[in-house]
């Protein structure tokens, strides 16, 4: 193999220890494999004789300490951008708009029972406990809210100053207060279109109360249920329950 004479006097001028030689060069065939060769002077010229075949898996990596390669390294480090990942929007705290609906379904029927049946005892007591439930319902419904904020689904009362603590639940006794993750299933009865009850089960209740009220109606699963009569707008209900992520049987 002959080597130019332009190169042979570059060579010549250099010491006798490693150099990188690309084959790509005069010296060989094009090639992308890049060779280490150590150059000695001979009587008959120069010898080239490759040393380390595996040098460009070397310099990739960095490996000896490359002083070039860590400079152009730590260019392009500087100009890396690092991309966190965009944070969730948080949703805002919600109170659930009352619902009259159920208060006044009740007292309706009290008083056709009152006027279609009056004159009997039957008709008497059958309308009289409607209206009289109706009247207890309207009366809850104007002092108790259903919160939604950032962790938990809570039941308030109405106050004067705004919203407080309904106190512990009369069932089961705790705070009410559940959190989101820890609702197992939730629906409406009939349907969430005409809403008589809202249901819901949780497990945030410790287990040894979970077969007490209506616990013993529904033990598949584990977990409290919960039963309170529409007296919020169950349409609001339900699209917390979604964006809240409260688990349901049928999602």
């Amino acid at each position: 193999m002959k080597v130019p004479l332009t190169n042979m006097a570059v060579l010549a001028c250099l010491p006798a220890h490693l150099v990188l030689v690309s084959t790509a060069s005069a010296f060989a065939p094009v090639s992308t494999t890049t060779t280490a060769f150590s150059v000695s002077k001979t009587r008959n010229g120069l010898a080239y004789q490759p040393q380390d075949k595996n040098l460009l898996a070397r310099f990739a990596t960095n490996e000896g300490g490359n002083p070039f390669q860590s400079f152009i390294g730590s260019i392009f480090k500087e100009n890396e951008v690092e991309t966190a990942e965009p944070e969730k929007p948080k949703i805002p705290d919600f109170v659930v708009d009352p619902s009259y609906s159920v208060a006044i379904g009740f007292a309706v029927y009290g008083i056709l029972f009152l006027v279609l049946l009056q004159g009997s005892i039957f008709g008497v007591v059958l309308g009289g406990l409607n209206v009289l439930f109706a009247s207890f319902l309207a009366v809850q419904t104007y002092r108790l809210r259903f919160v939604f904020d950032e962790t938990s689904f809570e039941l308030k009362e109405v106050d004067s100053g705004g919203l407080v603590d309904s106190g512990e639940n009369v069932v089961v006794g705790g705070q009410n207060r559940w959190t989101y993750d820890s609702f197992v299933n939730w629906d409406f009865f009939p349907s969430v279109e005409i809403p008589i009850l809202v249901y819901f089960k949780e497990t945030q209740t410790s287990q040894e109360k979970w077969s007490e009220g209506p616990g013993q109606l529904d033990k598949v699963g584990g977990g409290q249920i919960h039963f309170f009569p529409a007296i919020a707008n169950c349409k609001q209900l339900e699209n917390q329950f979604q964006i809240r992520g409260c688990a349901t049987v049928d999602s």
